[in-house]
């Protein structure tokens, strides 16, 4: 199974799926889109069959909704971080980081941490509804550890 970074996937292979469902960008901020399937919340087994015979478009809006899902249910709480307001203005609304904090209201020093729990929401949501809407093909996520840099040793 094939393994990204959760910010490359966002910021690249999110938008691929994006256009190859030929869903417009101007959908996704608008009180009109609506990511449930008509009629219930999740997959049965006529919808099952129906999306084993999608074409390659429409494969690729499924998928693109799927993240959206993840996107859209992650939490928007003022104490917990407006992990869906992060999310959505840094990688849908293409907004810088300075960008997204202000129109967050939060400082520097809240922003970082919010923004990297955002990811992490993401993570186990998206993690969910890769499942439960059976889509093997989107890759697993992962959020990147930077590594510690170590000093070096004075040579005497």
């Amino acid at each position: 199974m094939e393994r990204k970074d959760v910010n490359e996937f966002l910021k690249k292979d999110f938008w691929g799926y994006m256009y190859d469902g030929g869903i417009h960008p101007g959908k996704l901020t608008g009180a009109s889109f609506d990511l449930a399937p008509s009629g219930h919340s999740n997959i049965n087994t006529t919808e099952k069959s129906y999306v084993e015979i999608l074409s390659k478009a429409e494969r690729a809006e499924y998928l693109a909704l799927t993240i959206l899902r993840a996107i859209k249910e992650c939490t928007n709480l003022t104490y917990h971080g407006k992990h869906r307001a992060i999310l959505e203005a840094y990688y849908i609304e293409n907004l810088n980081n300075s960008q997204v904090r202000l129109k967050v209201g939060m400082t520097d020093a809240e922003y970082k941490p919010a923004k990297k729990a955002a990811l992490i929401e993401f993570i186990k949501r998206y993690d969910y509804w890769r499942e439960a809407r059976d889509c093997p093909e989107l890759p697993e996520l992962f959020y990147p550890q930077k590594t510690k840099k170590h000093p070096k040793a004075i040579e005497k």
